[in-house]
C-alpha cells in the first residue's frame, strides 16, 4: 500500500516553513535586554493609572450600586470593553479585577517608571512603599469580598480600596509631586 500525505499535514508543514522563513534572524551579538536588565517601563505612572488601576477599581466600586449578578452580558460578550458585561463578567469580573489590582500594585514599584511630569516615581520613599502595600492588600480584601457575592461585604471592600487610593492620591497626585 502506498503512503499518502494528508492535506492537513501538508498545510501544517507549509505554515511552519512560512513562519520559519519570516522569523527574524538572530545574531551572536548580545541583546540589549538581558535577564538582569528588564525592559524599561512603557507607561508613565498616569498612563498606568488610567489604563489599569482606574478601570479595574471602577469594576470593584460599581458593586456599591449594582449587584454584578444582575448585569446582563452584551449580545457578543467577547467584544465587550466592559469587564462586567463580557465573557468573564458578573461576579467573576469583580474577582478578576480585584486580583489584578493586587498583583499590579507591584508595577508601581518598577524601577525607571516616570511620573507624567517627568519625575521618577518615588520608589524609595517609605510612604510610597506603604501605599503600594495598602493597594495590594485592598485588592485582596476586594477579592475575598467578591467571593462571598455579598453586597454589604463589597461596600466595605470598596471603602478599603477607596481609602487606599485616596491616601496615595492625597500625597502624590498633584502635578508638582507625581502624576
Amino acid at each position: 500500500m502506498r503512503d499518502r500525505v494528508l492535506p492537513g499535514a501538508v498545510a501544517a508543514v507549509t505554515f511552519a516553513a512560512i513562519l520559519t522563513a519570516q522569523a527574524p534572524q538572530t545574531t551572536s551579538q548580545p541583546s540589549s535586554q538581558t535577564a538582569s536588565q528588564p525592559a524599561p517601563p512603557a507607561a508613565n505612572l498616569n498612563q498606568l493609572m488610567r489604563g489599569l488601576f482606574f478601570p479595574h477599581s471602577n469594576v470593584v466600586f460599581s458593586t456599591q450600586r449594582v449587584n454584578p449578578a444582575e448585569i446582563k452580558k452584551i449580545s457578543e460578550p467577547s467584544t465587550s470593553t466592559d469587564p462586567l458585561t463580557g465573557v468573564f463578567g458578573n461576579w467573576e469580573a469583580v474577582e478578576d479585577s480585584a486580583l489584578v489590582l493586587s498583583d499590579a500594585a507591584e508595577l508601581l514599584m518598577t524601577p525607571g517608571r516616570k511620573c507624567s511630569n517627568g519625575k521618577d516615581v518615588p520608589l524609595e520613599k517609605a510612604d510610597w512603599i506603604q501605599f503600594v502595600k495598602q493597594l495590594r492588600e485592598a485588592g485582596m480584601v476586594a477579592y475575598k469580598a467578591a467571593l462571598t457575592k455579598n453586597m454589604d461585604n463589597m461596600i466595605q471592600a470598596a471603602d478599603v480600596l477607596n481609602t487606599s487610593c485616596a491616601n496615595c492620591h492625597n500625597r502624590y497626585r498633584a502635578r508638582s509631586r507625581c502624576q
